[in-house]
């Protein structure tokens, strides 16, 4: 892959990519180094004329997530006592300024993994109905309905938290 296309690859997709990561894992350090390594990939293994790379590098980014978890089940971290570590709301507050991304992933952050994953997928990343459902093992019409109430879910989150919709 050539220079140029890398930079206009990053330029289009980085932000999709790292919203995605950020919705599957909750820690931007952590999901900076899932997209990064998931640019490597793509430097290493995409040619120029790869359709939906989109697709493909959030497809990555989930496969490098779930080898994480894996890592993390084999060889459990031990909480560092008294250090005063940031929250990864309060390091995706920084990330989402303005009030109402704040509040929308705060309610985000409140669904199950796979209704969250979707909605992400689907709005932020602006992946096809088809494709999310794919990358998370559903057919079109499960999707279609898990959006739905993942929508309605979500929703009833804000309405909660005292937000007019």
């Amino acid at each position: 892959m050539h220079a140029d296309a890398l930079e206009a690859l990053y330029r289009d997709h980085y932000r999709a990519a790292l919203l995605y990561a950020l919705s599957l894992c909750g820690d931007r350090d952590l999901a900076e180094d899932l997209v990064s390594d998931a640019f490597e990939a793509a430097l290493l293994t995409l040619d120029d004329s790869h359709p939906s790379v989109r697709y493909w590098l959030l497809r990555v980014c989930r496969h490098l997530w779930l080898d994480e978890l894996r890592r993390r089940k084999r060889r459990p971290t031990v909480p560092a006592e008294g250090l005063d570590l940031p929250v990864p709301e309060a390091v995706l507050e920084g990330l989402l300024r303005e009030e109402r991304y704040a509040a929308l992933y705060r309610a985000l952050r409140k669904l199950p993994d796979q209704p969250r994953e979707l909605l992400t997928l689907h709005y932020f990343s602006g992946l096809s109905l088809r494709r999310a459902g794919e990358l998370t093992g559903m057919t079109e019409g499960a999707a279609k309905t898990a959006l739905c109430r993942a929508r309605q879910r979500l929703r009833t989150i804000l309405e909660e938290d005292g937000y007019e919709i």
